[in-house]
This record gives structure tokens, C-alpha cells and sequence, in this order.
């Protein structure tokens, strides 16, 4: 019998997808914890769970830092993400400690019973391919990074810069691609995390 542990701090997500599972994969047992600090006490009290998915907000920290803690802890428990809109770079991050899904809650029952079965066979799984390692950028590209982490629009950066303003928004196209973001603020943290700033 395979054991989960599943972290959310929805009760209505966090029970039904208990029930569901349970009557979906008879022999699964399903554990819940609604944040970062019952999760770390139900996983000291229960010693043989195979997998622990957490959303990634949680009211008392986020899942990427609880999976974190996790792997110290329990190194042989399988983990990863289950939450509502996984990206490139929270996947990324995700494989970085060493988890073995990032799924997104858009699965349907059957998709995330599909996708326990292959965790539990070893497997990964993925819904959001991990942006690769740090992303190289362009000396142009570090520089519309540096002045939007000083807080100058688009506008701004195009004067300094004495270039276009469409061609800003295209640095930033590609920016946010090679880093996994989807707005500016988290091109930033990301360059900043990865020593590109």
C-alpha cells in the first residue's frame, strides 16, 4: 500500500481530492495537512509515507520550502508540487531540490491518478517543463533587468538605453522566456537568484 501525503490549505480541494483519490486508488492511503507546520508534524508521526505533494502557497511559509525541509528530513520520501498554476521557473526551482512532479490542479482525477501511478513506479512527472539551469542573457538584456530592478519602466529603460520601446518589450519577451517568468517582478527575483544582477 502506497502512502500520500497531500498539503493544501483549501479544506474543500484538500478533501475532496482525499476522497477522490481514495475511491479512485483503493489501495492508496491518503494523509492531509493543511500547511507547512502540520505537515511536519504528521510527517514526523508517520515515518513510511512514499509521496508528499504541497501546494506551493501555503498560510505558514510555501511548498517549494517545506519540500525543501522534507528532503533533509526524510531523504528517501519521494516530493513535488500539486498546486493551481505551476510555472517554468517554480518547476525549475522544484527539480533543483530534488522533487519528482510540479502537477497542476487543472489535472482531472483520472490525469492525476495516471500521474501517481508513474510517481509511484520512480517515475517523474512534470506538467511544466523546468526551465533550463541559469539562463544566459545578453549584456542589452542584464542591463533592461538591472534599471527595471531600480524600479524605471519601459519608457525609462528606452531613454537610457537609446532604444525603441517595442524593442524593450522584445528583450523582455525573451527574458521572460530564458528565466521562466511571466512578469517583471519575478525576471527580477529569478536574475537575482541566479547571480545574473
Amino acid at each position: 500500500m502506497n502512502t500520500l501525503v497531500f498539503v493544501d490549505d483549501h479544506p474543500l480541494y484538500r478533501e475532496g481530492l482525499q476522497r477522490a483519490l481514495r475511491d479512485a486508488m483503493p489501495g492508496l492511503r491518503v494523509l492531509v495537512a493543511e500547511g507547512r507546520h502540520s505537515a511536519l508534524a504528521l510527517l514526523a508521526r508517520e515515518p513510511d509515507v512514499d509521496l508528499c505533494l504541497s501546494d506551493f502557497t501555503l498560510p505558514d511559509g510555501d511548498g517549494l520550502a517545506l519540500l525543501g525541509e522534507l528532503r533533509a528530513a526524510q531523504p528517501a520520501m519521494a516530493r513535488g508540487l500539486l498546486c493551481g498554476a505551476p510555472d517554468a521557473a517554480m518547476a525549475r526551482r522544484a527539480k533543483e531540490l530534488g522533487c519528482v512532479a510540479c502537477l497542476s490542479k487543472d489535472r482531472d482525477i483520472q490525469g492525476l491518478v495516471d500521474a501517481l501511478g508513474a510517481l509511484f513506479d520512480g517515475g517523474v512527472v512534470f506538467d511544466v517543463a523546468p526551465a533550463a539551469g541559469p539562463a544566459h542573457l545578453s549584456d542589452k538584456r542584464r542591463e533592461v533587468l538591472r534599471l527595471a530592478a531600480k524600479g524605471l519602466s519601459n519608457k525609462e529603460i528606452s531613454a537610457l538605453m537609446g532604444i525603441s520601446e517595442r524593442t524593450v518589450k522584445d528583450h523582455w519577451a525573451s527574458i521572460f522566456e530564458r528565466l521562466g517568468a511571466s512578469n517583471r517582478t519575478e525576471a527580477v527575483s529569478q536574475a537575482m537568484r541566479d547571480r545574473l544582477l
